[in-house]
């Protein structure tokens, strides 16, 4: 598993804070981290983890980031009874059609294959 997003200023604002806001303590950086850690690895355990290079597509990058966030910001906010978001699901479902259809190669095989 790869990790490709970072706690930046666009993940501190979707959990509400602002960049440089007071109450971000070292402890709560580091909770960041791990939780959007742990959002990649359920987002890509549930896609697939063979093909990392599918997540920085530029098609793709979006809608994993967006997924990786509502996972994560949900596991932040609420870490002993959160469970993954109803938009995550629905996003993993349609990376998840996307990432099949990416390991076909023309003439119809799979990489497995």
């Amino acid at each position: 598993m790869t990790t490709i997003l970072e706690v930046d200023d666009e993940f501190k604002r979707t959990l509400g804070y602002l960049p440089d806001d007071d109450l971000l303590d070292e402890q709560s950086i580091q909770r960041m981290k791990s939780s959007l850690v742990a959002a990649e690895n359920y987002v890509q355990g549930a896609i697939g983890q063979e093909n990392q290079e599918f997540y920085q597509q530029d098609d793709v990058l979006p809608l994993y980031k967006l997924a990786c966030y509502a996972i994560a910001a949900n596991w932040y906010s609420h870490p002993s009874t959160a469970i993954s978001s109803t938009t995550a699901k629905a996003i993993i479902g349609q990376l998840r059609s996307s990432y099949d259809e990416s390991e076909v190669s023309d003439d119809g095989t799979t990489a497995e294959s």
